[in-house]
């Protein structure tokens, strides 16, 4: 059951790197549709990289660590 757990928080991760990249695709209108501040997509493209994706990785394990 935990490497299923692991399994599924890794494909959750891939997504939020993949949609991050995506991101920078965006037009200025589309943003306001999503109601996405300039400022916050900057913040979220930052961490679109491999640091960004490791540290969505690790923040389930350590939030784990804390629930036992």
């Amino acid at each position: 059951m935990l490497i299923v757990s692991l399994f599924v928080h890794v494909q959750y991760c891939v997504t939020r790197y993949q949609t991050r990249k995506g991101l920078a695709t965006l037009t200025s209108q589309q943003m306001m549709d999503i109601g996405m501040t300039k400022e916050r997509q900057k913040m979220e493209m930052s961490q679109a990289s491999l640091k960004g994706f490791l540290n969505d990785l690790m923040a389930k394990v350590k939030k784990r660590g804390r629930m036992l």
